[in-house]
């Protein structure tokens, strides 16, 4: 099962998609369920998004650039990479706490319609965790 987070940048989950059942890409569920961002807010992705900029023009995404063959990048497109790199460690160590609740990466072995609203509890806690460090 596929479920889509959107967190801000302390890693707190504001978003998150219904699941998704079977084996899917990333990339076609969002074509599918893709949130309407507010203005000013930029969507930042991975490589597995790549061709969004083609066909939702007015999300203005953030994508890094590929190496192309036989071609290296340029100074340029080497520090935009590490830019968002940076930015999406914040989603990847989220995404790692849902993990250790083993929500997401095994298989759930309940209801099926139980697993939205048990994601939902674990996302809280996340975020109960995440608040609890920021102030410290």
């Amino acid at each position: 099962m596929k479920t889509q987070l959107t967190v801000n940048e302390k890693g707190a989950i504001i978003h998150k998609t219904p699941h998704a059942r079977g084996r899917r890409h990333d990339y076609d569920i969002f074509k599918g369920r893709h949130p309407t961002l507010p203005n000013g807010v930029r969507s930042e992705t991975d490589l597995g998004y790549y061709g969004l900029q083609s066909c939702f023009p007015e999300l203005n995404p953030m994508i890094p650039f590929k190496k192309r063959k036989g071609q290296e990048l340029t100074e340029e497109q080497r520090l935009f990479n590490k830019a968002v790199s940076k930015e999406r460690v914040v989603v990847e160590h989220t995404i790692a706490l849902l993990k250790k609740f083993k929500i997401m990466g095994q298989e759930f072995r309940n209801r099926l319609r139980h697993y939205d609203i048990t994601t939902d509890i674990v996302s809280g806690l996340i975020n109960l965790r995440i608040m609890r460090t920021a102030t410290l």
